[in-house]
């Protein structure tokens, strides 16, 4: 049953990777990942330029099920400690059971320069291990800026792996390069819209787009839906001032069912 799994994960990942690679936590499931321009703790995984302007230390962690099966499940945790000079993070990710699974640890910087503008560096070691084909490890590289054009819209651009890097390198294969370009708009004090293009190499652009709205000061409501391929989200949020906790469920074309709980907690 196992061998059959494997097969089934990694077909799974190739899926996964042309739509949600490196997207992380509850809020950014119920938009539809269209999370670029967002600030709060999971831009480490999204945008590190938006963590530049988190001013308490903030930790998360999320639990991604796919397919309602705990063998295709991801963890997810982000970090960041803001300091005079910049702000400084941590993400992880670990996806797959004990034939096949892969991880990916990073460290990043980021900093704003002046009120409206903030740039986000971060250096990944990924590794991946197959039964019978070993381990494989590399280095990668993400970039993110992020501008405010006015005190209710933000912008953001990330890429992943600008650099091209193998994957593996007796096979000539490459890690995909990655590029989001998005934004989010404040409409009031309870709406925000959120909306994002990604474009991954060798793949059609993917397009999404969310709102989140709060039903009571603690209680968030989101919604959102992705075309090429077709995706729609649901979320729900509580805010208790130092936590947060969130919860999604995702439905994808390509993927079938996903559900997403997470929580994040800030001094």
């Amino acid at each position: 049953m196992k061998h059959w799994l494997l097969v089934f994960l990694i077909a799974s990942s190739v899926s996964y990777s042309q739509n949600y690679s490196h997207l992380a936590g509850g809020r950014s499931a119920g938009l539809a990942h269209s999370s670029v321009a967002l600030e709060d703790v999971w831009a480490a995984h999204h945008n590190q330029a938006a963590l530049a302007y988190l001013t308490n230390t903030s930790l998360g962690i999320s639990y991604e099920n796919r397919y309602f099966l705990n063998d295709l499940s991801v963890l997810n945790v982000a970090l960041v400690h803001p300091t005079k000079v910049a702000n400084i993070g941590f993400s992880a990710s670990y996806f797959g059971f004990d034939l096949y699974h892969q991880s990916k640890f990073g460290l990043n910087l980021s900093r704003g320069f002046g009120k409206s503008f903030s740039a986000g560096f971060q250096a990944n070691y990924e590794s991946y291990y197959v039964e019978e084909g070993g381990n494989e490890g590399n280095v990668t590289f993400e970039l993110g800026i992020l501008a405010k054009a006015s005190k209710k819209l933000n912008i953001g651009f990330a890429v992943y792996n600008p650099s091209g890097n193998y994957k593996n390198k007796d096979n000539d294969e490459r890690l995909p390069v990655i590029g989001r370009l998005g934004f989010a708009y404040e409409v009031d004090e309870k709406a925000t819209i959120t909306g994002e293009v990604k474009k991954q190499e060798n793949f059609s652009e993917h397009y999404a787009v969310g709102v989140e709205y709060a039903l009571i000061k603690q209680l968030f409501l989101r919604v959102g839906m992705g075309i090429n391929p077709w995706t729609s989200s649901f979320g729900l949020g509580l805010d208790f001032d130092h936590w947060q906790f969130n919860v999604s469920y995702e439905y994808a074309q390509t993927l079938g069912n996903n559900a997403n709980l997470g929580f994040q907690y800030h001094l």
